[in-house]
C-alpha cells in the first residue's frame, strides 16, 4: 500500500466557521502545495470536512463552507496539484463531533447529562454542547439517521475525490458518556436492566459493563464505517485516530476495537517525550501494517498556542524519538481563519524532514524486547482507593526501563506473550481478560510482575488470594521480610516503605513466598488523636501480604498489592527495577550500556544486520550534548563493521563475552549505528 516507505506526513487542521466572510478567503491551493514541498512533505491529510461540520467540496447532503461555494472545486484542485508534485493524499473526515448537523437536527445529539444536552467540566468550561452553546456539537453513533448521513459524505468523497486514503477522526464517546433515547434503547435491549441515571461509579459492576457497551458500541460502528469505505473503494487505505487508545479514561470507548477497523494505527498526542516513547512502542506493536503514525503538533505546548512554534530541537527530538522506533511522523498545523499558512514554519519542518530522511533507508528489522511491558488499554479507569491507573504505570515503569537500559516493548491482548523474558503488568483489570494466554505464557516457564488487585482471576490462579477490602488509610507502608530485604534497598520493617495507596487486603493467599507486609499507622484518618502531628508515621505492623513471589507451572510471578512501578521517585524505581531483575535472573540483555539515564537505546535486528538508535529524551528548548558512552550489542557471530549511518564513518569495535562493544560518539539528540554481520 502507498504508506509502507512514507516517513514525512502533514496535516493542516481546518476547522474553520464560516459566519466571517474573511474565513478562508485567502485560501490557495498553489502556496498550500509550495509549502508542503518546502517541509519535504511525502503525504499530506487534507481537510474534506471538520468539526464545524462544514465541508470543503459540493455536497448535496450537508453544507458547504461558504467561502468555498464561490470555488466548488478549490480542495479537489489541491488534492490534483498534490498529485502533481510526487505527494500522496488521505482525506480528514470528523466522526461524531458536528457542530452544523448537530444544530439542525436535535435528535442526532449526545446528551451527556440525564435530561440535558451539555456537560459541566470542573473548570468552568461547558466543553460539550449544541445549538451554538458551545464550540462542539456532538452527534450520537447509536443514532442510525445520523450513521446513514454519514455513509452519504463518504460515498461523495469517495466520488469528488482521487485520493489515497481516508482518516476519520474522533472515534469515541467525548464525556465517556451518553443518555440519549438511542443509548437507552441499546442498553435495555442489550443488558436487560434499566438505562443507568448518571454514569455508573468508577470501577464498580455496573461501570464495567458501562465501559464494555462503549467499546462494543464504538467497535461497531467504526467498523461499519470502514466496511462502508472499502465497500465502495476497496483500494482506499482507512485511519481511524486512535489518540484515545491510549489517552484518557478507558470509559471513552476506544481500545482494540477502533484499532481493527484500521489498515494502520496512528494518532495525535501530546503527553511529553516519556509518553511518546511508550505510545511508539504500544503503536508498533498493535499496527496491522508499518509504520505506525505518530501525529504531533509543531505549536508548544498545542495547538491552542496558534503563533508559538516549537523550536528545531523540540521538534527535531519528537520526530526523532518516533524515527528510533522506526514509526511515520505527521506534522500538525492549523491554518489561519483567513486561509493562509506560515511558512517560515514550512522551513523549519523542512529541515527536521531533511535530518530524519537520512535515516529512513536504515527503519527495517525486528526490534529486540526482552521485556514485555503489559498495557491494558481497557483498564485506564481510576479509583480513589488505587491512585493510579494502566496508563499512569506504564508510563512510570517504562520510563524505569530505559532509564536502566533494559531492552523491552510493549504488549497486550493484541500482540504476542511468547519469546519474553519477563511480562511487567501494571494494574491491569479484568476488561482486558487474556487471563489463559499470560497464565500459559507463565506455566510454560515465563516470568511476570503484577500490581494491583483488579484482574481477579489472575490473581486467583496465581496466588490463591481474594480481594476483600481495602484500607481506611491512605498512608501506608510496605514492610519487607527477610526473604524481600534485597529488594527494599534501606527500608526495614521498623522504616517501612511509605506509601499513598488505600492497600487491598487479601485473603487466602498459599503457596506463596511473602516479600512484604503491610503496617499501617498508629490512628484512623477519621481520628482527632495522632502520633506526630505533620505525619503518619508507620505504628501497627500486620500480617497482610503487600508483595509475594511464587510460581507457576515452570514460571515465577511477583505480585505486588499496589503499584510501587507508578511512582516516580528513585527509591520506587530502584525497588520496581529490583523485582524485575530477580525476575529475569541470570540471562544477557540485548543490549548494555553505560549511557546516561536519558539517553534511551532501541535495537532492531535484520538477518545480516543490527540497526542501533540511541536518542536524548529530554524537552529544552535547546539540546545539549552529551558525552560519549559505551554500547555493546549480543552478537554471537563475526561483526564485519560498526558504521555511524548515514555519514558512513566507520567505528573502532571489540568483541568480548559474545557482545561487540563499541564507544559512541557525543550525542546530540540522535544517532544510528549498524553493525553489520
Amino acid at each position: 500500500m502507498w504508506y509502507s516507505n512514507v516517513y514525512r506526513r502533514h496535516l493542516c487542521d481546518m476547522h474553520i466557521d464560516d459566519w466571517n466572510e474573511s474565513f478562508l478567503s485567502e485560501f490557495s491551493p498553489e502556496i498550500y502545495v509550495e509549502n508542503l514541498k518546502i517541509a519535504k512533505i511525502q503525504n499530506a491529510m487534507l481537510y474534506f470536512q471538520s468539526h464545524v461540520g462544514l465541508c470543503y467540496y459540493p455536497t448535496k447532503v450537508g453544507k458547504m463552507h461558504r467561502t468555498f461555494e464561490k470555488e466548488p472545486d478549490k480542495m479537489r484542485r489541491l488534492v490534483d496539484l498534490c498529485h502533481e508534485n510526487g505527494i500522496m493524499v488521505t482525506g480528514y473526515y470528523s466522526l461524531n463531533y458536528n457542530t452544523y448537523e448537530s444544530d439542525r437536527h436535535p435528535a442526532w445529539r449526545m446528551q451527556t447529562e440525564p435530561d440535558k444536552q451539555t456537560v459541566q467540566e470542573s473548570d468552568g468550561v461547558t466543553a460539550f454542547a449544541c445549538a451554538r452553546s458551545s464550540r462542539y456539537g456532538l452527534c450520537c453513533p447509536n443514532n442510525f439517521e445520523y450513521r446513514a448521513f454519514v455513509y452519504e459524505q463518504i460515498d461523495e468523497m469517495i466520488d469528488y475525490f482521487a485520493v489515497e486514503g481516508l482518516f476519520f477522526d474522533m472515534p469515541f464517546w467525548p464525556a465517556g458518556r451518553c443518555f440519549c433515547d438511542n443509548c437507552r434503547a441499546r442498553w435495555e435491549k442489550e443488558v436487560g436492566t434499566p438505562f443507568p441515571k448518571a454514569m455508573p461509579e468508577g470501577g464498580d459492576a455496573e461501570h464495567l459493563i458501562w465501559m464494555q457497551k462503549r467499546h462494543e458500541w464504538m467497535g461497531e460502528w467504526i467498523a461499519a464505517v470502514t466496511a462502508h469505505v472499502k465497500k465502495k473503494n476497496p483500494t482506499l487505505s482507512v485511519e481511524h485516530n486512535f489518540a484515545q487508545g491510549i489517552d484518557s479514561a478507558s470509559h471513552n470507548g476506544c481500545a482494540y476495537e477502533v484499532n481493527a477497523a484500521s489498515d494502520f494505527v496512528g494518532g495525535d498526542l501530546y503527553g511529553g517525550i516519556w509518553n511518546h516513547s511508550l505510545a511508539c512502542k504500544f503503536y508498533k506493536n498493535i499496527t496491522k501494517n508499518a509504520p505506525f503514525d505518530y501525529m504531533f503538533s509543531r505549536c508548544k505546548p498545542g495547538l491552542p498556542s496558534h503563533t508559538l512554534t516549537k523550536t528545531e530541537d523540540e521538534m527535531l527530538t519528537e520526530v526523532l524519538a518516533t524515527t528510533a522506533h522506526h514509526g511515520a511522523t505527521m506534522v500538525i498545523d492549523a491554518i489561519d481563519p483567513i486561509g493562509t499558512l506560515d511558512k517560515r514554519v514550512y522551513e523549519r519542518v523542512g529541515k527536521i524532514f531533511e535530518v530524519e530522511s537520512a535515516y529512513e533507508p536504515y527503519l527495517t528489522g525486528d526490534m529486540a524486547e526482552d521485556v514485555g511491558l503489559y498495557y491494558g488499554a481497557k483498564s485506564r479507569f481510576g479509583r480513589s482507593v488505587c491512585g493510579s491507573d494502566s496508563k499512569k504505570a506504564s508510563i512510570t515503569a517504562s520510563k524505569s526501563m530505559i532509564t536502566a537500559h533494559v531492552p523491552f516493548g510493549v504488549t497486550g491482548p493484541f500482540h504476542r506473550l511468547a519469546g519474553y523474558r519477563a511480562l511487567v503488568i501494571p494494574l491491569l483489570s479484568e476488561q482486558d481478560g487474556d487471563t489463559a494466554r499470560i497464565l500459559d505464557y507463565i506455566k510454560n516457564g515465563g516470568a511476570i510482575y503484577l500490581s494491583g488487585v483488579r484482574h481477579g482471576a489472575l490473581l486467583k490462579a496465581l496466588t490463591g488470594g481474594t480481594p476483600k477490602s481495602y484500607t481506611e488509610e491512605e498512608k501506608t507502608y510496605a514492610a519487607p521480610t527477610a526473604a524481600g530485604t534485597s529488594l527494599f534497598g534501606d527500608f526495614t520493617q521498623k522504616y517501612p516503605l511509605p506509601l499513598d495507596f488505600h492497600a487491598p487486603i487479601v485473603e487466602g493467599i498459599e503457596d506463596c513466598t511473602v516479600l512484604a507486609t503491610l503496617t499501617l499507622p498508629y490512628t484512623k484518618p477519621d481520628e482527632v488523636r495522632f502520633a506526630s502531628i505533620h505525619s503518619n508515621p508507620p505504628g501497627i505492623a500486620t500480617e497482610i501480604p503487600m508483595m509475594v513471589e511464587g510460581r507457576y507451572g515452570k514460571g515465577r510471578f511477583i505480585w505486588s498489592a499496589v503499584p510501587i512501578e507508578s511512582v516516580e521517585m528513585a527509591e520506587y524505581k530502584d525497588i520496581f527495577l529490583a523485582c524485575l531483575r530477580r525476575l529475569l535472573g541470570d540471562y544477557k540483555p540485548a543490549f548494555v550500556s553505560d549511557a546516561a539515564e536519558d539517553v534511551e537505546i532501541t535495537l532492531f535486528k535484520n538477518k545480516k544486520r543490527y540497526i542501533l538508535h540511541a536518542i536524548h529524551l529530554d524537552e529544552r528548548v535547546k539540546m545539549p550534548t552529551l558525552p560519549s558512552f559505551t554500547l555493546g550489542v549480543r552478537c554471537k557471530t563475526e561483526v564485519k563493521r560498526v558504521t555511524l549511518v548515514p555519514e558512513g564513518t566507520h567505528i573502532p569495535f571489540e568483541m568480548r563475552d559474545d557482545y561487540v562493544y563499541f564507544n559512541t560518539r557525543p550525542l546530540h539528540i540522535f544517532d544510528t549505528y549498524l553493525i553489520e554481520i
